[in-house]
């Protein structure tokens, strides 16, 4: 176990949790969770975040777009791409909570801009959200024409020193790349999209599901945005049990739960079944049930439960599920 001592510590809490309260290290807000509910302690699991490979890699990507963004006329872009729970959304949180927006005397400074769509947007309705991000009244832009409204975006960005602008769930912004000849698969809006990024000079990051990367392949104008980060699920391997080693010094619970005990880790990968997500699920759920019985730590029937819970399923990889 001495290897997987080592290997934690590549891990253990990479960022500051989301909504951190300023002041308090890592150490400091998992106490803070151990002091309050259950509630609060399941929240802390969901939130902390768990440095594994891809999502070093990404946020390492992003900063080095950040700091070429502050010296270069187009300083690239890049494409995070995976499946639901592979990460996509901590990497995104990451992103927005370290760069909130400033209100200040004259103006709003806002490094980060952030758009997500569910359905494929017009280009009117992409500059308008991001001009309301920006604290433009929506009322000022009715009756703008496409270009008075890009023009005012220009002003606005420049002013409010963005450095990036992120688009979630950002295969909506195209057409699939088998309806259009290569080179074209963006078709309208993504051609729109290569002009506001040589005109605005800012980076994009796009994130999306794995369609968008056939897009981005077929794509020849992608290249504006030659940044790749491919999220793939967790396998069972020493990288995992990294994690899990790691997540069990983060538990807000006094005592440990030897998460990497060979038959608990192995039951715990086949109910995540390598998504990142479920992992946090599954454990914030074995936490609040815990805490709530004033129990000092997580057990296999604390995740069976869980399992329950997050599954809905009374077949669990940890054995029954304990009747109450």
């Amino acid at each position: 176990m001495n290897a997987m001592a080592d290997l934690q510590s590549e891990y253990l809490f990479a960022e500051p949790a989301p909504d951190i309260v300023p002041g308090l290290d890592p150490q400091q807000e998992r106490a803070r969770a151990m002091a309050g509910t259950p509630d609060d302690r399941a929240q802390y699991v969901l939130d902390v975040p768990i440095a594994f490979d891809e999502y070093r890699r990404a946020n390492k990507y992003i900063d080095a777009l950040l700091a070429r963004a502050k010296v270069a006329k187009k300083p690239g872009g890049l494409w995070i791409i995976g499946e639901g729970g592979r990460g996509k959304s901590f990497i995104l949180e990451r992103l927005l909570k370290r760069l909130k927006p400033v209100e200040g005397d004259h103006r709003r400074l806002c490094p980060v801009l952030y758009l997500t769509f569910e359905a494929r947007p017009s280009i009117g309705e992409i500059y308008i959200r991001l001009l309301v991000q920006l604290g433009q009244d929506p009322r000022s832009l009715k009756g703008l024409s496409l270009k008075e409204l890009r023009d005012t975006l220009r002003d606005a960005v420049k002013t409010a020193g963005v450095l990036l602008i992120a688009f979630d769930e950002a295969q909506h912004l195209w057409v699939l790349a088998t309806k259009k000849s290569k080179g074209d698969a963006g078709g309208a809006l993504g051609a729109t999209l290569k002009r506001l990024y040589d005109f605005l000079g800012v980076a994009f990051v796009f994130i999306g599901t794995p369609p968008l990367d056939e897009i981005r392949r077929q794509d020849e104008q992608t290249t504006r945005w030659p940044g790749l980060s491919f999220l793939k699920a967790f396998v069972y391997n020493e990288e995992f049990l990294g994690v899990l080693a790691t997540l069990d010094q983060c538990l807000p619970m006094p005592e440990k739960a030897n998460l990497i005990d060979s038959k608990l880790s192995k039951a715990i990968f086949d109910s995540c079944r390598g998504s990142f997500r479920l992992l946090k699920m599954l454990l914030a759920e074995a936490v609040r049930t815990a805490s709530q019985k004033g129990k000092p730590r997580i057990s296999r029937e604390h995740l069976a439960e869980a399992h329950f819970l997050v599954h809905c399923s009374e077949e669990t990889p940890f054995g029954p599920v304990p009747l109450n």
